[in-house]
């Protein structure tokens, strides 16, 4: 009971600690607009500069650092969980927004509220504070997951419901965005071993750390030219939060527990705990910045990152707690 007692102190204060620096960022952002540090151009601009070079970069030199070609080999028959729960999710979160008549505008942002997290700020700290280097793997696995799913469906989903692009088909252009390319050309450059220049990844390390401040920011300077009163917390909100904290924790765990019934396996109690903490984390940090490109409502994007965001220091503990109940009684 004591080192069950002590993991949930060290979770909360991981909590604690990742609200706060997101706040602090955030409130950076919000005061500087306030104090009239940007024009009105100046967020578009941020919003053009991080998905177009900052994210491509921060992507690839994430693969470049946590994946090799042997753990590309490695983890491929771990990919099954994550991929089959995404799969599970859009389609959830589809008859959602079909079911409750989500506005065309809202549609992207309630199916990738409730399908992709924010893995990379949020989900690595997290759990490598909880669960060590040797889950890293398993983390790795959701990650490649998360990623693809956010800069293929994600990405062209945003575009697809955007009113300009409604019934035109599949904008492929739109599919193959630059934080998709950067991520497909960096898994060929690890496949084939290739190394980076010195300078050239330190250049990359150096653009890629943009896109957590950034975002971040670019939150904050949003509400402040829009006002706080622009946090959206209505019907369409509470089926966003309720698919991202409820709805695929759940569709997670069942394909979880599905696959080691079906197949009569045990999986590695770190690989459970490493898919279940990341499928409860907030929504992505980027989302904003996805709906700007393609004038979705920008308002209730920020609001979904904002509210899940805060959110989450009440959720985790109750989600973690259940589960730790559930499969390490």
């Amino acid at each position: 009971m004591t080192v069950l007692r002590n993991w949930r102190i060290k979770m909360l204060g991981e909590i604690f600690s990742s609200m706060a620096t997101i706040v602090i960022m955030i409130s950076l952002g919000y005061v500087l607009q306030i104090k009239g540090w940007f024009d009105k151009n100046f967020s578009t601009s941020i919003a053009s500069l991080i998905i177009k070079i900052a994210l491509p970069a921060s992507i690839m030199i994430s693969v470049l650092r946590f994946i090799s070609r042997e753990k590309m080999i490695e983890f491929v028959g771990s990919l099954g969980i994550p991929l089959l729960s995404v799969i599970v999710g859009y389609f959830v979160a589809w008859i959602i927004v079909q079911v409750f008549r989500i506005p065309n505008n809202r549609k992207a942002t309630v199916i990738n509220t409730i399908v992709n997290a924010n893995t990379i700020f949020m989900g690595l700290p997290l759990n490598l504070s909880l669960f060590g280097e040797e889950a890293m793997p398993y983390f790795l696995v959701y990650y490649v997951v998360n990623t693809l799913s956010t800069f293929t469906v994600g990405t062209y989903l945003f575009a697809y419901y955007n009113q300009q692009h409604v019934g035109k088909g599949i904008q492929w252009s739109r599919i193959f965005s630059p934080p998709l390319i950067a991520f497909l050309g960096s898994m060929i450059w690890v496949w084939f071993g290739w190394t980076l220049p010195e300078f050239l990844n330190d250049s990359l390390i150096y653009i890629g750390s943009l896109v957590t401040p950034l975002s971040l920011m670019y939150i904050g300077i949003h509400l402040a030219q829009v006002g706080l009163r622009s946090l959206t917390f209505d019907r369409d909100m509470s089926l966003s939060i309720l698919g991202r904290f409820v709805l695929f924790p759940a569709i997670l765990l069942t394909v979880q527990v599905g696959m080691m019934q079906l197949f009569s396996i045990e999986l590695p109690m770190k690989l459970q705990e490493t898919f279940f903490l990341q499928s409860t984390i907030p929504t992505l940090v980027i989302m904003p910045l996805l709906a700007t490109e393609e004038n979705a409502d920008i308002d209730f994007a920020t609001s979904a990152v904002t509210i899940t965001t805060l959110l989450y220091i009440v959720i985790l503990p109750v989600w973690m707690m259940l589960f730790s109940i559930a499969f390490q009684s």
